[in-house]
């Protein structure tokens, strides 16, 4: 599966969240959720949608260049679920501490600032 492929099946699953998610909105505020107390705007919500539809593109279209997904359930679920995976892919990369240069073995300070 191509990456533009993939990005498609994202872009497929964000927007299923999306209409769920609008669709309980629309219950919830027996009419344009935008236009009731409490709720984003049009323009905000209109924003958001096509952060979120992005996002889910995004991250399929780029598993599927890496080779790391091959189908199109793979891509649409990752479309789905793209916000809480980029979610946990940053909460794993703040968990390691890089230890201040002074505090390196002996040698390592000189490493430690690149190549």
């Amino acid at each position: 599966m191509g990456a533009l492929e993939a990005a498609s099946w994202g872009l497929l699953g964000g927007l299923i969240v999306e209409v769920l998610e609008y669709s309980a909105a629309i219950r919830r505020s027996r009419g344009r959720p935008w236009r009731r107390r409490g709720e984003p705007g049009f323009g905000p919500s209109l924003v958001a949608l096509l952060l979120r539809l992005a996002a889910g593109a995004g991250l399929a279209a780029a598993a599927a260049a890496g080779r790391q997904i091959s189908g199109g359930f793979a891509a649409l679920a990752l479309g789905v679920t793209a916000p809480l995976v980029v979610e946990k892919v940053l909460g794993r990369a703040g968990t390691h501490e890089i230890p201040p240069a002074d505090q390196l073995p002996a040698g390592e300070a000189d490493r430690s600032d690149g190549p």
